[in-house]
């Protein structure tokens, strides 16, 4: 009996010094998170220039989002100016190597292949000669790629 008496008041004495403890920790107010900066859209003009024959696909370039840390975003939104005279434009899925890719990050993307946003031109079978296209390439964070496309079909 002696020795749960003496258990009995150790464990008050420390649920005492426990609750000391515990009542002089004050919380200490978290500055504000400052505000994000607004992002302005931003709109860059690229030329592209391709060669190919008539009937056959013309790879005109692809398009995704993609962060620092190699996540893929939200697939970009093509716009096109108007049907081309002299074949069709359209888009699909394709996988893009990001080592060939500007501006991606080498260290943490190796081995990686996401799909981004294919355009493609495909003349008609009789067309012979140059043809001028226009399209825009509009990102999730509102940044926009106005594409001029120069296509010498021989």
């Amino acid at each position: 009996m002696k020795g749960l008496r003496s258990s009995a008041l150790c464990f008050a004495a420390f649920l005492g010094v426990t609750g000391v403890v515990a009542q002089s920790i004050t919380p200490v107010p978290r500055p504000a998170a400052p505000a994000a900066a607004a992002h302005t859209p931003v709109t860059t003009p690229v030329e592209v220039t391709r060669k190919g024959r008539p009937g056959s696909d013309i790879f005109l370039g692809v398009y995704l989002t993609l962060d620092r840390e190699c996540k893929v975003g939200s697939t970009p939104r093509v716009e096109f100016s108007g049907d081309p005279r002299s074949g069709k434009l359209r888009t699909r899925p394709h996988p893009i190597n990001l080592r060939d890719v500007p501006g991606a990050p080498r260290r943490t993307c190796i081995g990686t292949s996401p799909n981004g946003q294919a355009v493609i031109f495909r003349p008609d079978r009789r067309f012979r000669g140059e043809e001028k296209l226009e399209f825009r390439v509009v990102y999730p964070n509102g940044d926009v790629r106005a594409v001029t496309a120069t296509i010498t079909v021989e």
